[in-house]
């Protein structure tokens, strides 16, 4: 099965070609250079730059999912083909089009949802709609053209997801036979999700761009934390863990940022770049405390047999030999995105719920009637 997938939910513009779960290829298109001196996405130009994107991008990830990429008659000439006519040549090899309904940003939502549904109506190709979470869940179940990693994943698993958008635990069960094509529609062969703690304010990722930006630091804030950490003292600043009772498995990190922000408010500039490193290695610790401690009460309590782990946050290598380590305390595998790409926003990990999804034959009955839905839950 040939997949094209189209994820537009926040601001990176995303298209991917798979043959079933096998990555062909998957092309990101990243806006945040847009977004420094505002210090975090801004709607309007994220539509802007969504609309000027989408084309080039799905006709860049149609012409490298070619086997053998040799120019064609027109290209040899010196004519260079428009995406257009790219899109025209290239579809043809596809089977399916998956594309992300929610949640997200909905202005940027809607410019990937009507682009799938305009090519699946031209073009006559069944249509998925995916939900941008479980996108991220099941990315650690996709493989290379090769395909590797080959990952058995036994079931009940638990995931830990965290983004810029979302912090979540969830619970996984009764999987889908990835073997052998569900013979029915709505079959039993779908994934069961149960969210078991999620943040009741900031997401994690949003929380260290917050912080960055408190620190006079550069936007996405995250990675610039992450570098800075490295070399800090994670004790240096006395921070609270919000939630700490043991009975809850909800995260929150409003409490952690405003008292961040308290501690250091009367700071003059000269002491903060003098202590920035400590700094952000203090907060950032406090941020990845807290996801650790939710997550391991929730290990002991659900007693999954695999432990998964995605999301943008997930680039964060601190937070990825924390989590191992987690796991092997606990006897348990834990899988993450076999690339770096692959965690933060991206079509592939689109691409495989839409195969999934096809096998059930889980397609859009009404694709004029299929819309964008920013609080779709899960």
């Amino acid at each position: 099965m040939k997949i094209l997938a189209i994820e537009t939910s926040c601001d990176d513009t995303c298209a991917a070609v798979l043959e079933d779960d096998r990555i062909l290829a998957n092309i990101i298109s990243s806006q945040v250079d847009l977004y420094e001196k505002w210090g975090g996405v801004v709607p309007d130009i994220a539509k802007r730059a969504h609309m000027e994107r989408i084309e080039p991008v799905i006709a860049e990830a149609l012409r490298r999912s070619k086997p053998t990429p040799n120019p064609s008659l027109d290209e040899r000439r010196g004519t260079k083909l428009s995406p257009e006519e790219i899109i025209e040549k290239e579809i043809k090899n596809i089977d399916v089009i998956g594309v992300t309904q929610g949640p997200g940003l909905a202005i940027a939502l809607g410019i990937g949802v009507n682009k799938a549904k305009e090519l699946a109506k031209k073009y006559n190709k069944k249509l998925v709609a995916v939900n941008h979470i479980e996108g991220h869940l099941m990315a650690n179940l996709l493989k290379n053209k090769l395909g590797k990693p080959d990952r058995k994943v036994e079931f009940p698993a638990l995931a830990l997801t965290v983004s810029g958008g979302h912090t979540k635990i969830i619970l996984i069960q009764n999987p889908p036979a990835l073997r052998a094509p569900s013979l029915e529609k709505g079959g039993q062969n779908k994934f069961e999700y149960t969210v078991v703690g999620e943040t009741l304010d900031d997401a994690a990722g949003e929380a260290l761009d917050k912080a960055a930006k408190m620190l006079g630091l550069g936007y996405p804030g995250g990675p610039i934390i992450e570098r800075l950490a490295k070399t800090g003292n994670i004790n240096f600043l006395e921070l609270p863990r919000p939630l700490a009772d043991k009975k809850i498995l909800d995260f929150s990190f409003s409490g952690l940022k405003t008292s961040f922000y308290y501690k250091i408010k009367d700071w003059e500039k000269e002491r903060i770049f003098k202590n920035i490193n400590n700094l952000a290695a203090s907060f950032q610790n406090a941020v990845f405390d807290s996801l650790l401690r939710k997550f391991k009460l929730a290990i002991e309590k659900y007693e999954p047999k695999t432990l998964l782990a995605s999301g943008g946050v997930l680039s964060n290598l601190e937070l990825r030999k924390q989590l191992r380590k987690l796991a092997h305390e606990k006897n348990l595998t834990i899988y993450l995105p076999f690339k770096k790409e692959l965690n933060t926003d991206n079509a592939a990990m689109i691409g495989i719920v839409t195969y999934l999804k096809a096998r059930n034959r889980e397609y859009v009955d009404n694709i004029d009637g299929l819309d964008r839905d920013p609080r779709l839950s899960l």
